[in-house]
């Protein structure tokens, strides 16, 4: 047996809504399944991250998160944006960093 490749990842999330608004609205991420997720015909929404990859939210309005060290994340590689520039647009949208920085 060879892996070849990631399909996909399920995570719970407390807030559909205000995950689309990261996901989609802040990343650009292409929702799948928005429709029939909204009508309640399917009990997740999807976002295709790249062509082999998607991620899944499953709504969970007694989901808490707990810090996990970092340990408990999804890495995305960003090509063709500097750093300080993709911080700063971050910032305006209203996303909250820490001072940790990738530098490899």
């Amino acid at each position: 047996m060879k892996i070849t490749d990631a399909d996909h990842t399920n995570w719970r999330v407390k807030d559909v809504e205000r995950s689309l608004a990261f996901y989609r609205d802040v990343l650009g991420l292409e929702p799948l399944g928005l429709d029939e997720y909204e009508r309640g015909e399917h009990p997740l929404v999807s976002l295709r991250i790249t062509p082999e990859f998607i991620l899944h939210l499953r709504p969970d309005p007694t989901f808490e998160a707990a810090s996990t060290g970092g340990y408990d994340h999804l890495a995305l590689v960003v090509e063709g944006t500097n750093l300080d520039a993709l911080a700063e647009y971050l910032k305006r949208a209203g996303v909250e960093m820490n001072a940790s920085r990738r530098t490899s």
